[in-house]
Order: C-alpha cells, then sequence, then structure tokens
C-alpha cells in the first residue's frame, strides 16, 4: 500500500518566531503551577484597581448580536472626541476609525491593507516583538534600524520597495517619547518618499503631565499616518482586547473589510460596556497613572543607585534595561534569572537584534518592594556573568 502523502504547512509562518513576552510569561505559569514564587516583571499590563464590572445597564438584547464592523457609533464618537479634545486630531467618527479586538489586530488589519509581497517596512529598534513578524505574516520584508540610529538617519534605509515605516510613541520597551520636532520630521520624510507611517500610540494616556503628541496631528488629513490604540491598555482592561485604528476614509474602507473577514467586530458587550462608562473608567484610571509613573521616577533612581544602566525614557511602566557586562546573551541571561532568581524580565533580542544587551522591566504589576528587589537579583547576575 502506498503511503499517504501528508499535507505541507505554511513554511512562511512556520519561519515566525514566537512571541518573547509570552514565551516567558508562559514559563512563569509553569513555574507557579509547580508552587514557586516568582517576581514578574515581563508582563505588558498594569493592574489598577478597577470596580467590578455590572453589565445590568446594557441595551438589551443588543448586547448579545454583531455590532457594526466599524463599531458602535456611539463609542467611535467618544473616542473621537477624545482624540480631538486630547490630542488634537480632527477625526471623523464615521470614516475614520475602525474598533477592533485589540491594537494588535489593528495593526496587523493596515500592514495586510498596506502591503504587497515583498514590501519592506523599516521598524526602528527597540521594536515591540510583533512588529517583524506580522510584516512577515503579510510577507512583507522587514528592515530593523540598530536602536544607536537616530530619527534623522531612518531615511538612509529607505529603498524603492520601501513601503511603509512603523513607530511606536510612547515606546514599548524604553518609555522615549518621541518630540514633535522628531515627529514632524518622521512625517516630512514619509511624505518625500510616498510612505505610509503606522504610529502605534497604545500607551499615550502613560505620560508624565499629560503631554504626547500624536504623530497624525502633523498630518491631519491622515494622507500618510496611521494612528492606533489600546482602550485595553489605557484603561487597565487588557483582558478585554478593545483598540481601535485611525485613519483616513480610503485606507479605512481597505482595513475595514479586512476585518469583515477576520472578526467582523470586538465583542459588542464590552462595547457598549466601555462607551457607557468611558468617563467613568477615566477618573478611576486617571490618578493611578499618574502614581504608576510617579513609581516609574523611583524605580529609576533605585536603578541609578545600584549601577544599573537603561534607555532614555519618561512614560509607560517599561524599562530597557542594559546586561552589559555580562558575557551572557540576554534570552541565556533570562532563563537563568527567571531558574535560579525566580525573577522574569524579556531579552532584549526579541525587540531587535541590536537589542541582545538589554533586558525589558515591566513595573506595572508588582509593587515598588518587589519591583526593586527583583533588579537587585538582575544587577547581582550582571555582575555574576561578568565576562
Amino acid at each position: 500500500m502506498t503511503a499517504p502523502r501528508l499535507p505541507e504547512r505554511s513554511a512562511n509562518v512556520a519561519a515566525i518566531v514566537e512571541a518573547m513576552s509570552i514565551k516567558f510569561n508562559t514559563m512563569v505559569y509553569e513555574l507557579k503551577r509547580a508552587g514557586k514564587s516568582v517576581s514578574v516583571l515581563s508582563l505588558g499590563e498594569a493592574f489598577f484597581d478597577l470596580p467590578v464590572a455590572d453589565v445590568r445597564d446594557l441595551p438589551h438584547p443588543q448586547i448579545f448580536h454583531y455590532s457594526d464592523s466599524r463599531g458602535i457609533p456611539e463609542l467611535r464618537r467618544s473616542i473621537a472626541a477624545y482624540y480631538g479634545s486630547r490630542y488634537g486630531l480632527t477625526v471623523d467618527p464615521e470614516a475614520e476609525i475602525i474598533l477592533t479586538a485589540g491594537s494588535k489586530l489593528a495593526i496587523y488589519m493596515a500592514l495586510l491593507a498596506v502591503l504587497d509581497p515583498g514590501d519592506e517596512v523599516l521598524i526602528p529598534e527597540p521594536a515591540w516583538v510583533s512588529y517583524s513578524e506580522q510584516v512577515r505574516l503579510c510577507h512583507g520584508v522587514p528592515i530593523g534600524i540598530p536602536y544607536t540610529e537616530g530619527v534623522t538617519a531612518w531615511s538612509e534605509y529607505i529603498t524603492g520597495r520601501t513601503k511603509a515605516l512603523v513607530i511606536n510613541n510612547p515606546q514599548n520597551p524604553t518609555g522615549y517619547r518621541y518630540s514633535e520636532k522628531e515627529l514632524q520630521y518622521v512625517v516630512e520624510v514619509a511624505r518625500r518618499h510616498g510612505l505610509w507611517v503606522l504610529s502605534d500610540e497604545a500607551y499615550s494616556d502613560f505620560t508624565p503631565d499629560a503631554e504626547f503628541a500624536s504623530t497624525a496631528h502633523f498630518d491631519q488629513s491622515k494622507s500618510h499616518v496611521v494612528v492606533f490604540n489600546s482602550i485595553s491598555k489605557n484603561c487597565g482592561i487588557s483582558g478585554w482586547r478593545l483598540g481601535y485604528v485611525i485613519a483616513n476614509a480610503a485606507l479605512t474602507d481597505q482595513i475595514l473589510k479586512v476585518n469583515q473577514h477576520l472578526s467582523t467586530c470586538p465583542a459588542t458587550i464590552l462595547e457598549y460596556y466601555i462607551e457607557r462608562h468611558f468617563s467613568d473608567i477615566l477618573t478611576v484610571t486617571k490618578p493611578q497613572i499618574a502614581a504608576l509613573l510617579e513609581k516609574r521616577s523611583r524605580v529609576a533612581a533605585f536603578m541609578d543607585g545600584i549601577g544599573l544602566k537603561y534607555l532614555p525614557g519618561d512614560s509607560t511602566f517599561y524599562f530597557f534595561v542594559s546586561i552589559a557586562p555580562s558575557r551572557l546573551g540576554s534570552e541565556a541571561f533570562c532563563v537563568r534569572l527567571l531558574e535560579e532568581k525566580h525573577v522574569c524580565v524579556v531579552p532584549g533580542v526579541g525587540y531587535g537584534s541590536s537589542c541582545d544587551g538589554f533586558v525589558r522591566v515591566s513595573i506595572g504589576t508588582e509593587s515598588f518592594e518587589n519591583v526593586t528587589a527583583a533588579l537587585a537579583q538582575v544587577a547581582a547576575l550582571v555582575r555574576e556573568t561578568a565576562g
């Protein structure tokens, strides 16, 4: 009998690497199931004290059914108004915004809408772990720009195949905020070369003194800039998976088609809850964000005191911490830190090939005392493994 011929799997997906942050968080879950106590400085979220969700005032039976694929109009209007009043960007809620099942999906759908096979996408490092892999899933070519290159050097990486540039502002994993001058320069480069600027602004509320400039503020027509943001991150409800994309009407129509075929719409009940309680949630979370940023300043002072270096930044709840002069690569360092010290951070190599000398530290889910104790262990392992 002839042996059956086995079907082949996608070579493109097989080449995709696992998200480094999720890989290490999975290791944490396994250790905890084994009864180990772990200091978790790897989660990409902040734990807020939120009221129990009460859905009894939501419209029945609408909450049980599909919503508009663009998202419910009421919430689109609320977000458009928020972006206008907070960030100075005029958004048409009917034609220029789509609510999505998390901002991660929004970025992927936008990439699908702008890329053709072989198109190049510039990704300044350190870059969030999913940008390059999403580009590859779209059969595009991610081009990492080393973290040592400033904004004015990015144009040197543009070729005839370059289609887009991805920026994260404020940045995960450093907390760096691009200045207005830098953003203006990026938009000018995009106009000159006919590029899309995909601006991931998922941490826009995690900035000191509420200072944040949206990239699209410098491209009000949205002819070159696409904005992504996360209700999940800014409202402390990451498990609810709610985000949105803002783009010009023509591109939004293309993204809408992708959304209709991938997810139809976000969870309707969650859309209605956020719309109904949007202001109340912000009232609860804003003071907690301010406290988290103050905690960030204290953690920075602690690291300065024990000699841990990190890349510049004043926003988000992340630090990108140098492990020099350790002789270990960042992944080996993080594995040893987790196994021996029971401290979990994320290897810097997941944020770009130029970043293997760093680890990402998140302070959003542990107390100040636990964070500083864990950082002392990071410093100790650096010393133990110094070349």
